[in-house]
């Protein structure tokens, strides 16, 4: 953080300079990144110096390159995700239909995920009808994911019933409301391909792609695997989310040639990191997994675009995006008949319950606790005095609220010093195609 510090006064006007490499920094040369605007140069360090000399009104040397950078601060900003701090900020709703599951997953971040629980059609029909009146989050873009706290498709003939009355009041709101669905993949109701492609619902499954490691720390392989051929021979557009561990962090480019031969229609895949507290021994364990994860990452990045396959990470989403909230306001309709602001969060047991729990639903009613949400929507990465001087600062956007909640600030820490780390790794892939 010294390096970031050092320029405070630049990073007060969104410009950010750093050494990408240690190369370039025993060369004295510096990136300086302006994110809002998307702008980005590489120069001495002495241009850095004359920068801040002219933000704070101290005479500068007015060469160039340092009126040009100058210019560029009245550039049009680029596209940025603000999230309201009412409700009109609710723009995704996500529906956990059940605390059913049919996986016993290790890592997986819903330890209720098997109490049983299944949400009425009454309640949800009444959460539906809350979340697009009209007369809320007007003109705005609205859309539906469905996914765990259990595994959704047990509740198929509920969900096809919410959704088709999810998508008669898009028709009111004339326009068409995009669906999300996430399953682990080892159940598909017989009418649900043909309703997915009638609707154009994306589908995404949850597998470990390796099959010794999908059997270690998810469940059944081949019933899954057949599957995500039966959905993507069917002609949608089937994606992979794929939890990395240990076991697996250091596999990931096999994964993509495993993906390439045994699933060969799938052409979008995210690995996801670990951030569970419970899952690391001690901080030294938790440092050591980011870096393996970014270092395996960028290869196996280079090796999916090579096969044509489009692999993410929560990290590169990113920083390809710019955000005021690591999260926007989420509508998480839960099974227990709650609305919560993260998916994670659903049950009473839930260490968080109390403080993300904003809303309940009755038979033909929602109430919604407007103080509590707006005290949730109001945090941002300006409450963090680390933030101010980061060059992620827009792209991570303060991290994960829920995280954030729950981790010490040794925890936080290192997980910023994994953000930098992908950024700075982020910044250099793209320098060296352009050398």
């Amino acid at each position: 953080m010294k390096k970031f510090m050092e320029f405070k006064a630049l990073a007060s006007k969104d410009i950010y300079p750093f050494p990408i490499t240690s190369d370039l920094e025993k060369l004295g040369k510096w990136i300086v990144y302006l994110p809002l605007i998307r702008y980005a140069t590489i120069v001495d360090k002495d241009v850095v110096v004359e920068l801040q000399n002219a933000i704070c009104g101290r005479p500068y040397g007015k060469t160039p390159i340092v009126e040009d950078i100058l210019s560029h601060m009245e550039d049009e900003k680029k596209k940025i995700y603000y999230t309201s701090s009412d409700e009109t900020g609710l723009l995704n709703m996500m529906i956990l239909p059940n605390n059913k599951c049919n996986f016993h997953c290790s890592y997986c971040y819903s330890a209720y995920g098997r109490s049983g629980k299944e949400i009425s059609y009454d309640k949800l029909s009444s959460a539906i009808d809350y979340f697009f009146d009209i007369s809320r989050a007007a003109n705005q873009r609205l859309t539906i994911s469905v996914l765990g706290g259990g595994e959704p498709l047990l509740s198929w003939d509920l969900l096809k019933r919410a959704l088709n009355h999810a998508f008669e009041l898009g028709v009111k709101r004339k326009t068409k409301i995009p669906v999300s669905l996430v399953t682990n993949g080892s159940l598909i109701p017989e009418d649900m391909l043909e309703y997915c492609k009638e609707n154009d619902i994306s589908v995404s499954v949850s597998f470990d792609i390796l099959e010794d490691i999908q059997r270690e720390q998810r469940g059944s392989y081949e019933l899954v695997k057949d599957n995500i051929n039966r959905i993507s021979d069917y002609g949608l557009d089937v994606a992979l989310n794929t939890v990395i561990t240990n076991s697996n962090v250091d596999r990931m480019k096999e994964m993509i040639l495993h993906m390439d031969k045994e699933m060969p229609l799938v052409k979008k895949v995210s690995f996801k990191s670990l951030i569970s507290n419970s899952y690391f021994s001690d901080m030294q364990a938790r440092e050591d997994y980011y870096r393996k994860f970014v270092d395996h990452f960028f290869e196996a990045k280079d090796l999916a675009q090579k096969k044509g396959i489009y692999l993410v990470c929560p990290y590169w989403n990113a920083v390809i995006c710019l955000a005021d909230r690591y999260c926007p306001g989420k509508f998480v309709v839960t099974a227990e008949g709650t609305i919560s602001i993260c998916h994670c969060v659903s049950s009473e047991k839930d260490l968080l319950y109390d403080k993300f729990i904003y809303g309940r639903i009755s038979e033909g009613h929602v109430d919604v606790n407007r103080e509590k949400l707006q005290a949730i929507l109001a945090f941002n990465q300006n409450k963090f005095d680390s933030c101010q001087t980061c060059p992620c600062r827009w792209h991570c956007a303060g991290g994960c609220y829920t995280d954030n909640c729950t981790m010490s600030e040794i925890e936080k820490e290192t997980y910023c010093v994994s953000m930098r780390y992908f950024f700075r790794k982020f910044c250099q892939n793209l320098w060296n195609s352009l050398k």
